[in-house]
C-alpha cells in the first residue's frame, strides 16, 4: 500500500492509536488512584487494628484494677472485722476485770460495816473497851489521859 491508498486507513489507525494511548494513560491513573486507595484502607485498617488493640488493653487494665480494688476492699474489710473483734474482746475483758473490781469492793465494804457494827458495839461496853486498850495495846485508856490546858472546874 502506498501513501494514497492507506491515506484513509492511516488516519483511522492515528486516530485509534491516540484513543488507546488516552485510555492507557486514564487506566494508569485510574490504577495509580486504586493503588493509593487500597494504602489508604489498608492504612486505615491498620490504624483500626491498633484502635481496637488499644481499647482491648485499656479494658484489660480496667478489669485489672477493679479486681485490685475488690481485693483490697475485702483486705481493708478483714482488717476491720479483726480490729472491732479485738476491741470487743478488750471491752469484754475490761467489763469483767470492773466487775471483779465492783465484787472486791462490796465484800470490803460489808466487811469493814460489820467490823464497824462489832467494833462500836464491843468498844461502847466499858471493860472490853478497857482490857482492849491496856491488856493488849499496852496502853493507857483515852479517858483517863489528864488534859492538859483545860482548867479543872469543879468543888
Amino acid at each position: 500500500m502506498t501513501q494514497t491508498q492507506c491515506a484513509g486507513a492511516c488516519a483511522a489507525g492515528d486516530d485509534l492509536r491516540v484513543i488507546v494511548d488516552s485510555h492507557a494513560r486514564r487506566l494508569d491513573g485510574l490504577e495509580d488512584d486504586v493503588d493509593t486507595l487500597k494504602s489508604g484502607q489498608s492504612a486505615m485498617m491498620e490504624r483500626l487494628i491498633s484502635i481496637e488493640a488499644q481499647g482491648q488493653e485499656r479494658e484489660r487494665n480496667r478489669a485489672a484494677q477493679a479486681q485490685d480494688v475488690r481485693n483490697a476492699l475485702t483486705r481493708l474489710t478483714q482488717q476491720l472485722a479483726e480490729h472491732t473483734g479485738a476491741q470487743k474482746r478488750q471491752n469484754q475483758l475490761a467489763e469483767d476485770s470492773l466487775r471483779r473490781w465492783r465484787k472486791l469492793a462490796v465484800v470490803a465494804g460489808l466487811l469493814c460495816t460489820v467490823g464497824a457494827a462489832v467494833g462500836s458495839t464491843l468498844l461502847s461496853d466499858q471493860e472490853v473497851a478497857s482490857t482492849i486498850w491496856v491488856q493488849w495495846l499496852h496502853l493507857r485508856e483515852p479517858w483517863d489521859l489528864p488534859q492538859q490546858g483545860v482548867p479543872h472546874a469543879g468543888p
